[in-house]
């Protein structure tokens, strides 16, 4: 039984066998250039895929530096900006009296009018300045004189009063028609009355401009009915933004001090 069988299994395995082809070489090769194609796109893809983390990590952290960045750093890589520093606003230059005569000339000059014996007087170191025209429309001569300070002692609004009011900018405007000079019996001998504007700003600047129907202020009769200008027309001209001011001091005001009162009826 035995011998049966190692007999008849060689007979039988190669019955089995012999109908089988061996193993292509070509098939093999292909095989194996197939299975190496596969690797190294498999490769390549892992390798864009590594790379393109890279990038968007990089692009992500970029960007963060970017948006948190302040603008002085994102500008050091860049052409440097200069810093400017503003040049202070010059104070204007401080008024004189031959500037006081010269702007007066151009605000009361006219056709037929004659304009004579112009004075000055005050000083910026005094605190303030004047000037005065003796105008002649053909009528008699009008004296006119204007005084401008800028430490806030002469505005004759302190408190308020007749005559006074309160201007939209803060200023306040003292206003006088027809005044006599004197307040006693000279006045009948000389009958000089006056026109007067006294303009006083917040800051202390003041303007004060004086018309009187006579060629002077005092001792010499008048030579006209009424001052050449109104008190409306020295107002206008006290407004003009012309007026060039002597320095301030360092005075301050007094709230009890009141020129105009004082100088009413001398």
């Amino acid at each position: 039984m035995m011998n049966n069988l190692n007999d008849t299994l060689p007979s039988l395995m190669d019955r089995a066998t012999e109908n089988l082809e061996p193993v292509s070489t070509d098939l093999l090769d292909r095989t194996v250039q197939q299975g190496l194609r596969l690797r190294r796109r498999r490769t390549t893809l892992l390798s864009v895929t590594g790379a393109g983390a890279v990038l968007a990590t990089a692009g992500l952290v970029a960007g963060g530096i970017q948006l948190l960045g302040t603008p002085s750093e994102a500008s050091v890589s860049g052409t440097p900006v200069p810093i400017v520093t503003p040049t202070p606003l010059a104070k204007p230059a401080a008024g004189t009296p031959q500037q006081a005569l010269a702007t007066l000339k151009r605000l009361i000059a006219a056709p037929g009018r004659t304009l004579s014996e112009p004075t000055v007087h005050g000083s910026a170191k005094g605190g303030f300045i004047g000037a005065s025209y003796l105008v002649d429309d053909g009528n008699g001569a009008s004296l006119v004189e204007v005084m401008l300070s800028a430490d806030g002692t002469a505005n004759p609004c302190f408190g308020g009063g007749p005559g006074c009011t309160t201007n939209p900018d803060g200023s306040s405007m003292y206003s006088s028609s027809d005044e006599p000079e004197y307040s006693d019996a000279r006045n009948e001998q000389y009958g000089v009355f006056l026109n007067r504007v006294e303009l006083s700003y917040p800051d202390g600047r003041y303007i004060g401009l004086v018309n009187y129907n006579g060629p002077a202020e005092k001792g010499i009769k008048h030579t006209r009915a009424k001052p050449l200008f109104t008190a409306a027309q020295l107002a206008t001209m006290a407004r003009s933004k012309t007026w060039k001011f002597p320095a301030a001091t360092a005075v301050k005001p007094s709230t009890t001090d009141k020129p105009s009162a004082n100088r009413k009826g001398r």
